[in-house]
């Protein structure tokens, strides 16, 4: 099996060999967990850029004297499995499924969840270091490891942290990062010349990188569903259905359609735990008299508004 994942991961494989290895993988939590320490022993040996270590002393700077400890320690790796160092190609993960989220335990520990047809991409794993690269949206929960801070790459930004739980809603256009629990550094990569734009986020506040901005938003983060696609439970507190129309797209893949353009202003407190797409739909409809058409994907809401 190692040359097959050697042959995997310097892209030499055929489509079919490559649905029969991630077919393999996904039989059993050994071939998981034997395809990882693979990967992570051929990218160990990639060189990559160190960290700005200057930036996480100085932003995730916590008082002295706190003790954290991690959970899992990284794994270290035999010699005999070295037939798959020193291959050249980055590996891509698509983990979206029939449930609209991708779920992965990291060698550490670490748990990312990723959401729909998001894709996150290994770029380095060493003894200083644990990166990737994020398209879309996810939520991590990394592990502790002061020795190795865990950096996620997007289009526009890039967010460091030592160990934390957090959101990244990450698009060509902007970077979007909640903190759920810890400190993250979200940094704004300078341009030529230029010198990195760089906040501390703690628990409760969002940051946001523009593509064309020219700083860093940092604010309260007020938004109560911005983890209902991961937790399935939705809050709505006299929220207007215009919000209620993007959340239940969002957590459920549908597309919501209002008849009637003055449905939008009507407005919604409920809470829905764990409940199916049609359910929701279906509790929203009754809530205001309307009826509901559905057509493939699409829901289309019928009746007068409020």
């Amino acid at each position: 099996m190692n040359e097959k994942l050697a042959k995997y991961f310097s892209g030499e494989c055929t489509k079919d060999e490559i649905e029969n290895i991630n077919s393999w993988r996904s039989e059993s939590i050994d071939n998981s967990k034997e395809f990882f320490e693979a990967k992570n022993i051929w990218i160990s040996m990639q060189a990559k850029p160190a960290p700005n270590k200057t930036i996480l002393k100085n932003i995730l700077r916590e008082p002295e004297g706190k003790n954290v400890v991690a959970r899992f320690g990284w794994i270290k790796y035999a010699a005999a499995a070295v037939v798959v160092l020193g291959l050249a190609l980055a590996l891509t993960l698509n983990l979206g499924n029939d449930e609209r989220d991708g779920f992965r335990t990291l060698a550490d520990g670490s748990e990312i969840t990723l959401h729909g047809e998001s894709t996150i991409e290994t770029i380095n794993i060493t003894d200083e270091v644990r990166e990737v690269r994020l398209n879309g949206k996810a939520y991590f929960d990394i592990q502790r490891d002061e020795t190795r801070p865990f950096i996620i790459t997007t289009d526009n930004a890039r967010v460091e942290v030592l160990g934390t739980s957090f959101v990244i809603d990450a698009t060509t256009e902007k970077t979007e990062v909640c903190v759920e629990s810890g400190l993250v550094a979200l940094i704004k990569p300078a341009e030529k010349g230029g010198t990195d734009l760089s906040v501390k986020l703690m628990e409760g506040e969002m940051g946001t990188v523009k593509k064309l901005g020219k700083g860093i938003v940092k604010q309260n983060n007020n938004n109560l569903n911005y983890l209902a696609w991961k937790t399935k439970t939705l809050v709505f507190k006299q929220a207007q259905m215009s919000n209620v129309e993007s959340v239940l797209e969002d957590v459920y893949g549908v597309d919501i359609e209002f008849e009637n353009d003055a449905l939008k202003k009507c407005n919604l407190t409920s809470t829905f735990k764990e409940r199916n797409a049609k359910d929701a739909i279906e509790i929203v409809a009754r809530t205001f008299n309307l009826t509901v058409e559905y057509k493939g994907n699409k829901a289309i809401l019928k009746g007068k508004g409020c």
